[in-house]
């Protein structure tokens, strides 16, 4: 008699969704899942309920009845988001639904027929967030079926909080640390992407210590074919510096100034002249934040340009075509994924970071960044004397975020 294959339930309501991040995560686990030999059911939200069958496994689709996961339609790009965003109904959403809007649909997932029953033999249920209401539906569904139940953190919950109502309210933040409380201490295993996250956790929450495991994003599957050294050289004169991805966008915090004015300061002794490319979906505020600075680059030779966003597979292959890579990361605890897309490139990168952050911490390291605080605006590591930071050159890429040490990592954590 044949046995049955190992199964793992994801708990993912982004899967699929065009542009986000999470996905890039997520699609590690199954690949590495699969190599185990598990068959995974992936519980993703969108337009119309639906199980399609999967090379890796079988993905169950509950309709979010909310809207706000939307599949495209046939002949729709897959990014039409044609409903503006209102900050207002937005911030009241926040205000009715604890954690957030999207609890609706994890709720209602948690009690879907074809789910619960996809539960029956399964090994474990993995939930990643942000949004945190996946870990409230996965959690549903653990305690309903006895499932262990991995917490997959991509950000803090509590910890610099994403949303602005944890940061003004003190009543929000005791509802959602309740919450939080209940799941972590009811959870087999917790996933934190930094050093960092896993301090601020423990701080809170000692005794959960022993089943917390730091677990960082990585390089891209192809790094090395990725690589400055693999990669073509772009035909110009012009030096080409590149920051990918947004800024406030992404983290209230990220405010374009932080990282375009010691840039200037850098570039102002540059005898080079050049193009700076922030590449990403800006939006219009931040937008009008660069825009002073067009014009103090100008005067020393340096054009800024706002291409829009790219595919991200078009991305990683122009980034080892460029002279530089710029990173800003106004966090204390977290670590910009793009930063494990712009190590393997080889090239120097221009980090503004808070001293003694996870992202300093990590390329304090790294021969290939120079480093700035953001809080003082001064170095923390110095450039070649009479030098800039791009022309910085010859780097070793270490292994440790490398998709076949992270895979040793996550396999282990799994079988604990």
């Amino acid at each position: 008699m044949v046995n049955a294959p190992k199964k793992a339930i994801i708990f993912a309501p982004f899967w699929r969704q065009t542009g986000h991040v999470g996905n890039n995560r997520v699609d590690r686990f199954v690949r590495w899942l699969v190599d185990e030999g598990y068959h995974i059911v992936m519980i993703r939200a969108g337009s119309a309920d639906a199980i399609h069958n999967e090379s890796w496994g079988q993905e169950i689709t509950v309709r979010d009845r909310l809207g706000l996961y939307r599949d495209a339609q046939l002949g729709e790009p897959a990014a039409a988001n044609p409903r503006k965003p209102n900050k207002w109904r937005r911030a009241l959403a926040y205000w009715l639904f604890n954690p957030d809007p999207t609890v609706v649909w994890a709720r209602s997932a948690a009690r879907h027929p074809s789910v619960v029953a996809a539960m029956s033999g399964a090994q474990f249920i993995l939930s990643s967030s942000p949004p945190e209401s996946a870990h409230v539906g996965a959690w549903i569904l653990s305690r309903k079926t006895s499932v262990p139940h991995i917490v997959d953190m991509r950000d803090g919950w509590l910890d610099e909080p994403l949303k602005p109502l944890l940061r003004s309210s003190a009543l929000r933040r005791w509802q959602e640390g309740r919450l939080e409380r209940r799941i972590l201490h009811d959870a087999k295993g917790i996933q934190v992407t930094s050093a960092v996250w896993k301090d601020l956790l423990c701080l809170r929450y000692s005794h959960f210590a022993s089943k917390v495991q730091v677990f960082t994003n990585g390089y891209p599957e192809n790094a090395k074919a990725l690589s400055a050294a693999e990669g073509a050289v772009v035909d110009t004169d012009k030096t080409v510096l590149v920051h990918a991805g947004r800024f406030t966008g992404s983290r209230l915090t990220q405010y374009p100034a932080l990282l375009l004015e010691p840039l200037l300061n850098d570039l102002a002794n540059s005898s080079k002249t050049g193009v700076i490319r922030l590449i990403g979906a800006l939006t219009n505020d931040e937008l009008e934040q660069i825009a002073p600075f067009e014009h103090r680059f100008k005067a020393i030779g340096w054009q800024i340009e706002t291409p829009g966003a790219i595919p991200r597979a078009e991305l990683l292959e122009l980034l080892p075509k460029t002279d530089g890579l710029l990173l800003l990361s106004a966090s204390y605890a977290a670590l910009p994924s793009k930063l494990f897309e712009y190590i393997p490139t080889g090239l120097p990168i221009f980090v503004v970071t808070e001293k003694g952050s996870a992202t300093w911490k990590i390329c304090e390291s790294l021969p290939q960044a120079t480093l700035v605080d953001v809080a003082t605006n001064t170095a923390g590591s110095m450039v070649n004397e009479n030098g800039n930071f791009y022309e910085k050159a010859g780097f070793s890429v270490p292994d440790h975020f490398s998709e076949h040490e992270l895979a040793l990592k996550f396999k282990a954590f799994v079988r604990s």
